[in-house]
């Protein structure tokens, strides 16, 4: 399951709609942004200032990966939230983590 949602972030990755850390905040706003991916291991102040920000602007937010482990998809060092801004992707994505319990979890009430 875990390869599948690593496949459709490279996806994104490649037709570059994605938004790393704060743009995602900008994009969140004018709802250009579908879903939000929050490194597991992000401190407690990030964590809490990208949760308030995508549920204001109701934008589906989980943990997923670590700050490395997110990076690494993008040859960087460390990423802390990746957005996803093509709205059937980011369905895509929703479906294959809520399939598997294990790897991603919901940080909102819907």
């Amino acid at each position: 399951m875990q390869d599948k949602i690593k496949t459709m972030l490279n996806f994104a990755l490649r037709s570059r709609k994605y938004a790393l850390g704060e743009s995602a905040i900008s994009l969140a706003r004018s709802k250009k942004i579908h879903v939000a991916l929050l490194a597991s291991d992000a401190s407690m102040a990030t964590r809490k200032k990208y949760i308030d920000k995508m549920s204001y602007y109701q934008i589906p937010i989980y943990t997923y990966l670590t700050k490395k482990e997110l990076g690494n998809l993008l040859n960087k060092d460390e990423i802390s939230l990746i957005a996803i801004k093509d709205i059937n992707m980011a369905k895509q994505v929703i479906k294959l983590i809520k399939e598997g319990d294990d790897y991603g979890k919901r940080l909102q009430e819907e």
